[in-house]
């Protein structure tokens, strides 16, 4: 072990390197403090981590009288918290994210109960909402994660839905994106460029296929078939579920389509009507 090494080592901290954590991504436990903590730190038969644990004081189970943060993976360590995803060009992110895990006890159907021919994504979920305190530690963590991983940019701070979409719903439309944006953590659209494209897509909607095109241009994992089938509904619900929480239905919207536009323009420099890019 290196620890035992007999070597003599000079540590010179070179100035050219960068950190290897792109992503940063949010999860919901579904469960209580108690049951969260056990299945993010013990070995069972579907093993899975994070590198944090936000709790929250409402929860029977935690018995501090105020919030920590648990730290479950050291950052240099690859945690099991993405599964299978992708965002952007990037697949199997627990390569080079950070997982954080929010306690709070939602509920959902599986996914996988979602109908080829429905035109909408049905499903019966409960989706609690997140105490104001537990926002509060959240954001003061994730903008210290921030700081010793300044290539983490606003539209890489994603959810488990984001990266996910056909199998993933959190942390669910009660989850406060809009409010970290305003304390300087993720990404939002502007109001104005979302309300101009909205007056442009109440005359006319983009195609399914330019669509799904601005969505993949975003990052989201879509395939670009021009046919808004079960896979491109499960795509556009989880970007409902982060940016539109009102209607995540899955059905495209002059209101999605204004969304996905404002932000390309935003962020990717791109008012993404069309697949070239």
């Amino acid at each position: 072990m290196f620890a035992c090494s007999k070597l003599n080592y000079v540590d010179i901290e070179s100035t050219n390197q960068n950190s290897r954590v792109n992503y940063l991504v949010l999860h919901a436990t579904s469960e209580d403090f108690d049951e969260s903590l056990r299945l993010l730190s013990t070995r069972n038969p579907n093993p899975v981590s994070s590198h944090y644990l936000v709790p929250y004081l409402e929860d029977p189970t935690y018995k501090e009288n105020n919030l920590k943060i648990y730290r479950l993976v050291d950052e240099n360590n690859r945690a099991w918290h993405a599964g299978v995803s992708q965002w952007g060009e990037e697949s199997s992110l627990n390569d080079r994210s950070i997982g954080i895990e929010v306690v709070n006890n939602f509920k959902c159907d599986q996914l996988e109960t979602a109908k080829e021919d429905e035109a909408t994504i049905d499903l019966e979920c409960t989706f609690p909402d997140y105490p104001q305190s537990q926002i509060d530690i959240l954001a003061q963590l994730i903008n210290e994660i921030l700081e010793r991983h300044p290539g983490i940019g606003p539209v890489d701070i994603v959810a488990h839905a984001d990266i996910a979409p056909n199998r993933k719903s959190d942390p669910g439309p009660k989850f406060p994106w809009k409010q970290l944006y305003k304390r300087g953590i993720g990404a939002w659209y502007d109001n104005d460029t979302m309300s101009q494209y909205s007056l442009e897509f109440k005359q006319q909607l983009p195609s399914v296929q330019d669509l799904q095109c601005a969505l993949a241009f975003y990052g989201y994992p879509i395939e670009i078939s021009g046919s808004h089938n079960l896979q491109s509904r499960l795509a556009f619900r989880a970007f409902q579920l982060h940016f539109r929480p009102a209607d995540y239905s899955g059905v495209l919207d002059p209101e999605t389509a204004a969304i996905l536009y404002a932000l390309n323009e935003k962020y990717r420099a791109a008012s993404s009507n069309n697949c070239d890019r």
